[in-house]
């Protein structure tokens, strides 16, 4: 059996952490306009079993123009794999792929919208060559009523939250 690129790059990443059984990344989210960084920003913890578990933090500790609340923070779940370039789908290669509750736990100044957030990123900091190319970073999916549709994308960063640029978070419809 011969292994593909994108294969041994999953496992490399991975068995990396496998010593002490996980590994974790902390991402933010720059618009795939690749002008808008987001609020928002996770932190991702792959554990051996390529289970993936989660904090989705709405804003930066000390933001004054994002949505915040002390402790209203989304948890994830998922599984860690690699998706073919085949696909089409906006993140491809190694990725965490998540369910998110963070519509929910905003629950009192939303309401209740029944809503399920999916993300697919990748588990690190998208390249400035991958920012320059378009090869998004990652992708959050809306399931809304038994319809799922891609709701935004872009690219991941180092950067966690916006410095205050914007009150802007990946919930915000922008895909144009």
């Amino acid at each position: 059996m011969k292994l593909k690129g994108p294969t041994i790059i999953v496992l490399l990443l991975l068995s990396c952490g496998a010593a002490f059984g996980q590994t974790t990344v902390k991402l933010g989210f720059l618009g795939h306009d690749k002008q808008t960084q987001y609020c928002d920003y996770v932190q991702i913890t792959v554990e051996k079993s390529y289970v993936v578990t989660g904090v989705h933090f709405l804003a930066a500790p000390g933001s004054v123009t994002c949505f915040s609340e002390p402790g209203l923070n989304g948890v994830m779940a998922g599984i860690a794999t690699n998706i073919p370039a085949a696909t089409g789908l906006p993140v491809t290669g190694p990725v965490a792929t998540f369910a998110d509750n963070t519509y929910d736990e905003e629950g009192g100044y939303m309401g209740a919208c029944g809503c399920a957030e999916y993300y697919i990123s990748k588990l690190r900091p998208s390249t400035a060559q991958e920012i320059q190319n378009g090869v998004s970073g990652w992708a959050l999916y809306t399931n809304f009523g038994g319809t799922a549709a891609l709701q935004n994308f872009g690219f991941t960063t180092k950067q966690l939250g916006n410095n205050n640029a914007n009150s802007a978070d990946t919930f915000d419809l922008n895909l144009n």
